[in-house]
């Protein structure tokens, strides 16, 4: 684990509704797999959905988070939840998430 690259200021948010979101926990992480395809995504003409991996530092609430409930903020930017906490190597170091960002015309991408 790198903490060095965990420079993205998250937001978990948890919903009991679907549709009012409530701030639960924020953390350092490092969000990989942003960059990868923006020309495609921005050129795209429809919509596109682009999977990445965000990794933070091991907290016990983060193994609480489940998919159908929580989603992720980051810079304004809202990801959904793909998968449950992966607690790597079980070592208490390091969860990762899959998530995905839905990009859109009205995004302006």
């Amino acid at each position: 684990m790198n903490t060095d690259r965990m420079n993205a200021r998250i937001t978990f948010q948890k919903s009991s509704d679907g549709m009012e979101w409530k701030d639960v926990l924020s953390c350092y992480a490092y969000i990989n797999g942003v960059n990868g395809n923006e020309f495609f995504i921005a050129n795209a003409g429809y919509e596109a959905a682009l999977t990445v991996t965000v990794s933070c530092r091991y907290q016990p609430a983060l193994m609480k988070i489940t998919p159908m409930q929580y989603r992720i903020i980051c810079g304004g930017v809202k990801y959904e939840l793909l998968s449950p906490a992966d607690d790597v190597r079980f070592e208490h170091r390091e969860v990762i998430f899959r998530a995905k960002r839905i990009y859109t015309e009205e995004d302006g991408e």
